[in-house]
């Protein structure tokens, strides 16, 4: 275990240093308003906790952890990636490990997360976690602006067999659609 490695929960205070390495991590997708509802405490989430990750004082990574008011044995992983230039140090691995510890301290029963088929990679740290893979494919929930296979991935934080999330709904289109309200400056940023 690195203990240079830690987390800074987002805050107003250091909003704009959250929004600059994520930016970085993920230059096509616009996650500054995920921030902002997060300090503002928007009610869509039952829990919306982000993080600015450190090694020792430079920021290298985000994560998160937030839950939906429907599935509340459930935490999801949101915004999570490691700068570049700090990659294939394992400390992707360390900060996936410490974010899902997070949620089972909080007494979540599943961690969960969705993401693409174009993310190879963390598809294999995932796995490495002994994550289960499963394709969410509800035909009612797809975002017109997002053309690629989701999957979600799924763990039991109490190493029992999980349960499968089943295409259970989750809001992607919505969701879709307000990230694409913002990027067309449509949207409030504040």
């Amino acid at each position: 275990m690195n203990d240079e490695i830690r987390f800074e929960r987002i805050t107003k205070d250091n909003l704009e240093i959250a929004c600059k390495v994520q930016n970085e991590i993920f230059p096509e997708e616009d996650g500054r308003q995920n921030f902002v509802d997060m300090v503002e405490q928007n009610p869509y989430r039952k829990e919306l906790d982000y993080y600015i990750v450190y090694l020792g004082e430079a920021p290298i990574g985000v994560t998160g952890i937030y839950s939906y008011h429907e599935y509340p044995d459930d935490a999801w992983m949101g915004w999570f990636g490691v700068l570049e230039k700090y990659r294939g140090r394992g400390l992707g691995g360390e900060i996936l490990d410490r974010t899902i510890d997070l949620a089972r301290e909080k007494g979540y029963k599943n961690f969960r997360l969705y993401t693409d088929e174009f993310a190879k990679d963390a598809h294999r740290l995932y796995e490495s976690r002994g994550m289960v893979k499963e394709i969410y494919d509800r035909p009612d929930d797809r975002d017109e602006y997002f053309d690629a296979e989701v999957y979600i991935y799924s763990i039991n934080l109490a190493g029992e067999k999980v349960e499968p999330w089943n295409n259970r709904f989750l809001g992607l289109k919505e969701q879709g659609e307000k990230e694409n309200l913002y990027k067309n400056g449509l949207g409030d940023l504040t």
